[in-house]
């Protein structure tokens, strides 16, 4: 194994007779990809796995996706992100590089980073997309885990994401939060809230009408969670949502994901088929 990385990931799909096929998935280290899961009719759909349970303290992961010309694939994490504690200050880090070919569908569900008490993380996830590529990425953030049940007690975690789109860049985001620096409850920050969850869709079907959509379907959800719809300048649409358990929050994500996965595709509801009510608090 390469000594530059604790974990590697490699996994590509191709368009080949009318469905698509993972022609590599490749791994090393302290990572895992599971068996294809048969639970979302014939995409193909895999668990990225860590075997230890979370990351170490100055550990350093890769995942390389690439879907061909065509090709529709669902990924995900099989558990939140746990970044144990970095007591002689080194930053734990997962790059994540992605990219999705002309009309290609991808489907790249994160799970919330559960920090330990003084841990430090920075996740860079950079997306290079083709003309008619479609993506959907999901990411989040909780108050974190420490002995005392105190939040808020980790280091600097840090998570960016670079998307582009036919050589255009379309979105450029960068989460930085230290809680040893920043008051975690004040305005811009979690705001009295313990879960931070985002959704990011890349399509060209997106525009003001199907956003208005979307903001008046979720008005109906009887939750409890603070949330909120941006149209990006090109082809996309985030929501942002602010939840007092990463259960509530999950429950928005995927009514958002369902509805513009069925309206927008004609796709059935997916179903990750994971512990919804697991991860954050």
């Amino acid at each position: 194994m390469s000594t530059q990385y604790n974990g590697v990931i490699d996994i590509r799909f191709a368009y080949q007779n009318n469905r698509t096929l993972a022609t590599k998935t490749y791994h090393q280290g302290n990572s895992r990809i599971s068996s294809n899961i048969m639970a979302n009719g014939d995409l193909p759909y895999y668990f990225l796995i860590s075997t230890g349970g979370g990351f170490v303290e100055g550990e350093r992961y890769l995942q390389t996706v690439q879907l061909d010309t065509k090709a529709h694939a669902i990924l995900t994490t099989q558990t939140p992100n746990y970044i144990y504690k970095c007591e002689h200050g080194h930053v734990t880090k997962q790059t994540n590089e992605l990219t999705v070919k002309k009309d290609a569908f991808l489907e790249y569900y994160i799970d919330e980073t559960i920090p330990y008490k003084d841990a430090q993380f920075a996740q860079s996830t950079t997306v290079n997309m083709e003309k008619g590529a479609k993506l959907i990425l999901t990411d989040g953030l909780t108050r974190g885990w420490s002995p005392d049940d105190q939040p808020f007690q980790f280091g600097q975690v840090s998570q960016k994401v670079t998307i582009k789109y036919d050589h255009e860049l379309v979105y450029n985001d960068f989460l930085i939060v230290n809680p040893q620096q920043h008051q975690m409850a004040e305005l811009g920050f979690f705001e009295g809230f313990n879960n931070f969850n985002s959704v990011v869709i890349i399509d060209e079907a997106v525009n003001t009408a199907l956003v208005d959509m979307m903001r008046q379907f979720l008005a109906t959800l009887n939750s409890k969670c603070r949330y909120g719809i941006s149209l990006t300048e090109h082809h996309g649409m985030v929501l942002r949502i602010l939840g007092m358990s990463a259960y509530q929050n999950h429950q928005v994500m995927m009514e958002f994901i369902n509805y513009y996965r069925e309206m927008v595709h004609d796709l059935t509801r997916i179903n990750l088929r994971k512990n919804n009510q697991g991860g954050g608090v």
